[in-house]
């Protein structure tokens, strides 16, 4: 059902209406600002990139293609501009491969134990590569799929399952925890978010 209204959203969007444009710029805005920043602490150039993003999709209007995951589509659209800025301005010089990821953590919980669990996975999550750390927040953050991970991060479906298996594995591995733990890990943040 979520679908649909995006792509109700986004169909009023295209026809140019303020209201569908307020709506995604007001419900995504900071999100769009939390992702990029996990990629640089230059908030200025994150939010310029963003700004960027909602300007373009004024001007093109009716151009747009169609789109039934707005979020999916916005990550995409925010991580080729960072990356274009950051190479603009020689911060990177392989545009396909970013140094950082950052991945942080709500830990309030009541129980002491939990709260443990969730700071070693915390811990362990910040020890894999950028590139997982990313799949994994896209992922079981922003829900997105596998396809649509792909397309954000512009590697193939298979690299992506990939990505995704690697960092299970490594997180299996580092914490000796029993897979379910990490999975229930996972699925609380998706009913948080």
């Amino acid at each position: 059902m979520e679908r649909n209204i995006d792509i109700e959203i986004w169909q009023k969007l295209k026809a140019g209406k303020a209201s569908a444009f307020s709506y995604i710029f007001d419900t995504y805005f900071d999100q769009l600002v939390d992702y990029g920043c996990r990629f640089t602490k230059d908030r200025q150039l994150v939010k310029d990139a963003i700004q960027d993003l909602f300007l373009e999709l004024t001007r093109k209007g009716n151009q747009l293609s169609d789109v039934d995951n707005i979020i999916a589509y916005l990550l995409k659209a925010t991580r080729r501009r960072i990356v274009r800025l950051m190479n603009q301005n020689n911060r990177i010089e392989n545009t396909e491969e970013l140094e950082v990821f950052d991945l942080e953590y709500d830990t309030l919980q009541e129980s002491e134990v939990w709260e443990k669990k969730l700071n070693l996975i915390a811990q362990a999550l910040n020890q894999l590569p950028p590139r997982q750390k990313e799949v994994i927040y896209l992922k079981f953050y922003k829900g997105v799929s596998n396809s649509e991970a792909s397309e954000i991060m512009n590697i193939s479906y298979q690299s992506v399952g990939n990505l995704i298996q690697k960092a299970l594995n490594k997180l299996k591995e580092s914490l000796d925890e029993p897979m379910q733990a990490i999975l229930f890990f996972f699925q609380n943040r998706l009913k948080h978010t």
